[in-house]
């Protein structure tokens, strides 16, 4: 009786045992199986930000690079317009002395305007003559002059048209630059705008990255310490282990 009663006893302990240890052993494997997946899941995090990081800094590194050349043409930009606005004040200079001429021509000051050419002929003349110079030279000095007179008129033209070109060259140049300086002014806005928004975004990124970097690693170390834990509970003694070495033998044989 006693024999039998232990051997009930037995039966019960033995499925009681497997019982628990396929529990425990689902329990450990449920476990483990939810580490690796939020470990992997952490690490698709982790490769995702730091990628994102990388692609922030280096639009960030190339939108410097572009406000700097757009700064430094606008500076040119700058520069030009003083040098253009220095120029048109020389051709108004000039300007104003040609219309000064002209005017002078127009009220007879030739001598300033000609030179004393005429006037030293007639003289020279006169001289040869011994006398008053004759109809026909005065014709002819008239004639003269008034060649003279014409291509004065003529040249002081031609300086003012020039002059009038080269003030519409310089205007439409300055023109052109403000039209460009504008374009990069634009442009210049419009790239310290995406880089504040880059750079908040950055540091957003940074701050998930240090959070999820921060969380992986507690999950790493409790992982770690886990299976520390079963590794060092799983320790069987040398006659236990031949027991189950020949048990197993022959429940394999038996099968």
């Amino acid at each position: 009786m006693s024999e039998i009663y232990k051997s009930t006893s037995m039966a019960r302990e033995n499925s009681a045992a497997r019982e628990r240890g396929e529990s425990v052993a689902r329990e450990y494997e449920r476990v483990v199986n939810t580490f690796n997946k939020i470990l992997q899941f952490k690490e698709k995090i982790r490769l995702s930000l730091e990628n994102r990081i990388f692609d922030l800094q280096e639009h960030l590194s190339g939108d410097a690079d572009k406000l700097c050349t757009l700064t430094r043409n606008i500076e040119i930009y700058d520069l030009n317009v003083i040098k253009i606005a220095s120029n048109l004040d020389d051709l108004l200079t000039e300007e104003t002395r040609l219309k000064d001429n002209y005017n002078k021509l127009l009220q007879g000051a030739s001598m300033d305007i000609v030179g004393a050419s005429v006037a030293d002929d007639a003289l020279a003349q006169v001289s040869s003559t011994g006398g008053e110079p004759s109809t026909e030279n005065l014709m002819q000095k008239g004639n003269h002059y008034l060649d003279i007179l014409s291509s004065s008129f003529q040249k002081l033209d031609d300086d003012l048209r020039s002059v009038s070109s080269l003030r519409t060259e310089m205007l439409n140049a300055r023109s052109e630059i403000f039209r460009k300086k504008e374009q990069a002014l634009d442009k210049k806005a419009v790239l310290e705008e995406n880089g504040r928004h880059l750079e908040d975004e950055l540091e957003k990124v940074e701050s998930d990255f240090e959070v999820s970097v921060r969380e992986e690693e507690v999950l790493t170390l409790e992982y770690a310490q886990l299976i520390n834990k079963v590794e060092g509970c799983i320790v069987i003694s040398e006659d236990i282990d031949r027991v189950l070495f020949s048990s197993l033998t022959a429940a394999d044989e038996t099968q």
